[in-house]
Formats: structure tokens, sequence, C-alpha cells
């Protein structure tokens, strides 16, 4: 009988674990690995790291199994081994990776933004995942056939620092390049209301009018500025500016922190014109997408961060992209100035911080501001009597949040929402319970406050 090659059989093996899940996930946990050695009983795979090790065996020790009986005719244990020679499985740079980010790669501040695009938000930079899918075509329909009814406007909503700038500033940068418009204007809604003010001081509200309806696409970043503080005149413009592109032909881009009907403050008429185009999410990227954000930081800026300390920094960070790239700046600038390696030892500490500021622990007045902010409410109202219908809704979900994230008491969570009893909190919880089976949306605000908290 011819004796097996565990190489060989753990390649055909990998064969076909590459069909059954997403080729992120293959690329992160499955190309760095080695079959290594084969008895009757036991078949051996070599991982780079105690990191891999861990997490092969708590999400697909099962899928492995399976496959590896598939091949061999026989149940076998799967026993993984830390590979003592990183040459053989991940390549890790020997050499000090010295680096300082540039002046150009560096964001802009929300006051230089005004059509200034910048330079890497572009469709090519851009990764894709689950999680923003839907709005990177979405955002390349639009470049296609700006002004098309169906996609104008175009809103882009979700939490800070998952992508919609990039996304704004790509439908920018690619339309003009593919020559689909000739003029646009990019600009922060704070931006748009600053330039209204401005004019109206200046007695040129005419000119005002003209710069922002004569152009072939207007983007216009983080809407749910126009709710705060009384912006009726704001508003009023907008409105105007809105309905002068779409009767035109102009294509509109907007993005949102939150879908535009939860934005409290904002008109209706607003609101139902911005829901007339196309309504698009994004929401935190999972881990593989994660995963494949820093490996094409990595490779844009020109350094080697191994796959384990890569597969470190995406489990630890979680909610945004920002932090995301704010964890590997921190990496990269510690690497330069002490002209080490980058070991995943060397990431938790100096790391440290960042994620015990993450892990920190919460209370149920965390909870209540977050809600307050979300809603555009001020904090004191959750605990008021009043009941209007917009803060009875806030107050229910602070009151399930509450229950849900900290398990705290009913009449522990009452006493804090202006000395309930443990009835109204369970009604809350009701309430809450009930609009999640009949209201997907739900789900997403709830996401999107627990984040914020986090």
């Amino acid at each position: 009988m011819p004796q097996e090659d565990p190489a060989q059989i753990w390649m055909q093996c990998l064969s076909i674990i590459k069909d059954m899940i997403h080729h992120r996930t293959f690329d992160t946990w499955f190309k760095p690995t080695k079959g290594y050695n084969l008895t009757q009983d036991t078949f051996t795979i070599q991982v780079p790291s105690q990191f891999f090790l861990d997490w092969l065996e708590e999400h697909h020790n099962d899928r492995i199994k399976q496959v590896l009986v598939r091949q061999l005719g026989r149940e076998v244990f799967i026993d993984f081994r830390i590979s003592k020679d990183q040459q053989t499985i991940t390549p890790v740079h020997t050499r000090p990776v010295f680096y300082m980010p540039s002046v150009s790669q560096q964001r802009p501040q929300i006051g230089e933004m005004e059509n200034k695009l910048y330079d890497d938000y572009t469709f090519d930079h851009f990764v894709v995942g689950e999680c923003n899918e839907y709005a990177h075509a979405a955002s390349l329909a639009v470049v296609k056939s700006p002004g098309q009814s169906t996609f104008n406007p175009l809103v882009i909503y979700g939490g800070v620092g998952l992508g919609k700038t990039h996304l704004t500033q790509a439908i920018a940068h690619e339309s003009i390049k593919q020559g689909t418009i000739d003029r646009f204007r990019y600009v922060s809604s704070e931006k748009f209301y600053n330039e209204f003010i401005e004019s109206i001081q200046e007695k040129k509200t005419k000119e005002f009018a003209q710069t922002y309806r004569n152009v072939d696409m207007l983007l216009v970043d983080d809407i749910q500025f126009f709710c705060k503080g009384q912006k009726t005149a704001t508003q009023e413009e907008f409105f105007h500016t809105f309905d002068v592109l779409r009767q035109n032909g102009k294509q509109i881009v907007l993005t949102s922190d939150r879908i535009p009907k939860e934005l409290s403050g904002l008109e209706e008429r607003l609101i139902s014109r911005f829901e007339w185009g196309l309504l698009a999410d994004i929401r935190p990227p999972d881990f593989e997408t994660r995963v494949a954000i820093l490996q094409k930081k990595a490779e844009k800026d020109g350094v080697s961060i191994a796959p384990d300390v890569i597969a470190f920094v995406a489990d630890q960070f979680t909610s945004n992209i920002r932090e995301l790239e704010g964890a590997v700046l921190s990496l990269l600038a510690y690497s330069s100035l002490s002209q080490c390696d980058i070991s995943i030892d060397v990431a938790r500490e100096v790391l440290n911080n960042k994620i015990q500021r993450k892990k920190r622990d919460i209370n149920i007045e965390d909870i209540k501001r977050a809600v307050a902010k979300y809603y555009t409410l001020p904090l004191e109202v959750l605990s008021a009597k009043t009941r209007r219908k917009e803060i009875v809704l806030a107050r229910q979900v602070a009151m399930y949040l509450s229950r849900k994230i900290l398990g705290e008491p009913l009449k522990e969570i009452g006493s804090k929402f202006g000395g309930r009893d443990h009835t109204t909190v369970i009604h809350a919880c009701q309430v809450i319970e009930n609009m999640l089976i009949r209201d997907h949306k739900i789900q997403s605000t709830l996401d999107q406050i627990k984040r914020s908290i986090k």
C-alpha cells in the first residue's frame, strides 16, 4: 500500500474547502496552512500561530474534519501544530519597517473638503464585502448613468467610519474620469450651511443658488447636520436646490449616519424627496472584510505585516474602518521608531490602551447618552414625564438596551428613567421585541446605538 502524502492530501482538501466558503475566509485562514503529518488515526495541520490554531479549532474544525473524512475514507483526529519554520508557512518581514504617514496621505479636514477629493478615495481602494456590496453596486450604477431617476438621489447611510465618504468621493472621481459629468460640487452639509449664511450676510443668495444648481452632480456629506438647531432657512434652500437639480436630470448623492426618516428635525418634505431614489446602507465590516481592508492598506503603504498580526488586529477592532486604520498606523509608527518587527506580542502591547478603552465597563447612563445622541434629543427628556411619540420610543429603546446589554434588574432600570416602575420597563421591552418581528429597520437602529456605546 503506497504511503499517503499529508501535504498532497491537504492540498486536495483545500481545493474542496475553497469552493465551500467565501474567498476571503479561505485566503485568511486556510491558505497559510500545510498538511504536515498523517497516521492511521491523526492528521496534523501546520498553522502560523496560536491565534490561527484557536480560530480554526473554534470556527472550522467540523468542516475540516468532514472534508478529510471524504478524502481519506476514515475518521481521523485533527491535530493543529504551530509551525516552527515560519518561512514555510507565513513569511514574516525580517527587516525594520520605516514608515510615517506623509502629509498627502492624511485625511483632509472638513473645512478643506469643498470639491477637494481625497486621492485614495477611489473604487480601486475600496474593499467590497457583504457589509457594503449593495452601496458599492449602487454607486457604480450612478457613475454609469448619473441622473437616472431610480438612483436619484442616492442616499448612503450607516455609522461613523464605515466608508460613506470614501464611496461618495469615489463616485465623483470615477464620473469625472469616465466623462459622464463635467461639473460637480462636493461639500459637507455644514459647509453648505456656512456658505448659505455667508451669502445672506453678503446679500449674494442668487450667486449661492447658481453655484449649487449649475452642476451635473451634487454630493453632500452628513446631511444629519441639517437637523441640529433651527436650520429652517437652510433646509428651505436645500429643498429648492434639490428640486431644481432633479428636475434638470442632475445627480444628487447624499450620506447620513442613519436612514432619512429617522432624522429627527428634518422637514417631512425633504425626507420624502430623499426617499424618491435609492437608500443604500453600509454596515460594520465582517471579520474577513476587516482582514482584507488591513491587507490592502499594508500593501498600499508598501509594508509587510504578518497574517497573524493582521488577524489579531481585525479581531480586536470591529466597529468601523477608521479605528482599524488607526490601529495599523499606531503599529507602523511604533515599528518605525523602535526599528523592530511587528509581532502579535508587539501589537498587543502597542494597542493595549486602545483595546482596554473599547472594553471598558458601560452603565445605564452610557446607554441613555448614546440613545439621546442617536435620536438627537436632550439627555434629560428620557427621564421626563412627556409622552411625545419620538421621546417615548427613544426611552423604550434605552430601557430595552439596558436590559439586554447589562441585564440590570427591572426596578433599577426604571429608577434611572425618572423613577418609573418595573411594569413600564417590561412594557418597553415587549414593544421593542414586537417591533423587531415586524420591522427589520429597528434592528439597524439598535446595532448603530450599540456600536456607538462600545
